[in-house]
């Protein structure tokens, strides 16, 4: 079994966090190396060469509406590049770095638009320390401050947290991995900059070796790879802790800026250290309602949500009047627990189930009917046809969200395409021809999304049930075998379970959890 989400987190943001650390090199380069008076021709040199060997390596171009989202990522994530160098040209590098600080905030305000996400307290609080601490820096005794350069840096951070919002938003398309998504921005970013940058600046009159290798550094390591590595993070860390990781620009421009002779004195080296602690809280875990600080006892909220063997849970189904979330309320009310069937159209008719009309493409609704229900856990069963991604994914996200500030346990019966093909390691049944005709991939795919958004959260009490390759509705047996992240079949070779089964098996998870992330079950016949 592969080690879970948590394992691979530190490597993650570390990867993540080089992209960050080769754009503090920027504004060395530009100030040092690159031909002055020429920001428009210095983001095309950054943008289109780098763009176009991402196209060449991997040969996939946007399908869909991912031709006008990618248009839109690159203008954001790339096309705001120029005021980046007028940036770098009118102030001193660490100045205009440090201007990436609000980064975070900007990122966390477009979220509550964009992503339906209300950033906890311990979220604002570390993104302003880090923009105090980034002030201290700035606001040195040798700071010189150019309303220009000033306005270009913060124009560049404010497209910037667009891109890396909407990136968050959209994900990826099924297939497509972050070069690919790195090459089609850069070059669209590339494209748009080159008409300006010839009308406006023409090619500078000199280019010396040093500009040539500033260049190759820009679009190398500060471009194809850095962005790579970026749009990696942005699929897999929290939103709320990979913008913050922004911070390491101006922090590796400050360590540059010494290293060369800048001085600083005590607030700016108060500044640094206080930046680069709310860099690294970003990346814990805050405490969540129900777990105590240190030292405090548990409430007796807490004492309850923390003991799932409890008879009387009340469970929060989201999905209650499709075909497996009616299953799993009819299985809960026989166990004796509350229900709390939400759905557009809810159905009541048992004095356990609380029916609460909320439509899953309202974020804040559902937000809303979880804060206000009292529920231990919440089963997440709605799904989409024809296939929705982005609705899919972001309902996950925004159970997620609110389950993490009310110390919910969260169950969500997902697809079988994320699990494991039998007898073939590392291929996913939804790369399976032998499981998945081509006609039903789509629907697999987004199954494999929803369980990276899942590890991708920082909730940590969750767990994903996979059904076999079969689910229909039939009759309940509660004869099922449980497996983790491969695809199981029965005796006969089949891979199917029965809705009522199924049911059967994510009511035993939610009574009795298993230390397991990612589970799945088979109809196990007679006995």
């Amino acid at each position: 079994m592969p080690p879970p989400p948590s394992a691979h987190r530190p490597a993650t943001v570390l990867l993540t966090a080089l992209a960050p650390a080769a754009w503090g090199t920027t504004y060395v380069v530009t100030s040092e190396l690159l031909p002055p008076g020429h920001p428009l021709f210095a983001g095309l040199m950054r943008a289109l060469p780098a763009g176009l060997l991402g196209l060449a390596l991997t040969r996939v171009l946007p399908r869909g509406d991912w031709w006008w989202k990618a248009v839109v990522l690159g203008l954001l994530n790339i096309g705001g590049m120029p005021l980046l160098f007028v940036a770098a040209q009118r102030l001193p590098g660490g100045v205009a770095a440090t201007l990436g600080a609000t980064q975070p905030l900007l990122v966390a305000a477009l979220a509550i638009a964009v992503l339906r996400d209300r950033p906890t307290a311990w979220r604002w609080a570390w993104g302003v320390l880090g923009v105090a601490g980034v002030g201290l820096v700035v606001l040195g005794p040798h700071a010189r401050l150019d309303a220009v350069g000033v306005l270009a840096g913060l124009g560049h951070t404010a497209t910037m947290a667009g891109g890396v919002v909407l990136t968050r938003r959209w994900g990826r398309p099924a297939g497509v991995g972050p070069l690919t998504l790195a090459g089609w921005q850069l070059t669209v970013g590339g494209l748009l900059l080159l008409p300006p940058a010839l009308m406006f600046e023409g090619l500078p009159e000199r280019i010396d070796a040093g500009a040539v290798g500033g260049y190759l550094w820009l679009g190398s390591m500060g471009g194809l790879i850095a962005y790579t590595l970026w749009f990696r993070g942005l699929a897999t860390l929290p939103v709320g802790a990979s913008a913050p990781l922004v911070l390491l620009s101006p922090l590796v421009a400050t360590v540059i800026g010494a290293a060369r002779g800048e001085s600083l004195n005590l607030p700016q080296s108060c500044g640094f250290v206080l930046a680069l602690a709310a860099l690294l809280a970003a990346q814990l875990n805050p405490p969540r309602p129900g777990k105590p600080w240190p030292g405090k006892p548990n409430p007796p909220q807490a004492r309850r949500r923390t003991n799932p063997m409890s008879a009387d849970m009340t469970i929060a189904v989201l999905g209650a009047t499709g075909t497996v979330g009616s299953r799993v309320v009819a299985e809960a009310v026989a166990r004796g627990h509350r229900v709390l069937a939400l759905s557009r159209k809810p159905s009541g008719g048992h004095p356990d189930v609380t029916p609460v009309p909320v439509d899953a493409r309202d974020p804040d609704a559902v937000r809303e009917a979880l804060a206000d229900s009292g529920a231990d856990a919440v089963v997440v069963t709605v799904r989409t046809h024809p296939v929705d991604e982005d609705f899919l994914l972001g309902t996950t996200r925004t159970v997620l969200d609110a389950a993490a500030r009310l110390g919910l346990r969260v169950l969500v019966i997902g697809g079988a395409g994320a699990l494991y093909s039998p007898g073939t390691p590392g291929l996913l049944v939804a790369d399976d021809p032998a499981h998945v005709p081509p006609q039903w991939q789509p629907v697999a795919a987004v199954g494999v999304a929803q369980l990276r958004t899942c590890r991708a959260h920082a909730h940590t009490d969750w767990v994903y049930l996979s059904p076999p390759a079969l689910l229909e509705p039939g009759v309940r047996t509660a004869r099922y075998r449980r497996g983790t992240d491969t695809l199981l079949t029965t005796a006969d070779g089949r891979s199917w379970i029965s809705t009522e089964d199924l049911a059967v098996a994510a009511l035993d998870e939610l009574e009795n959890p298993g230390d397991d992330r990612h589970i799945t079950v088979v109809h196990a016949g007679e006995e």
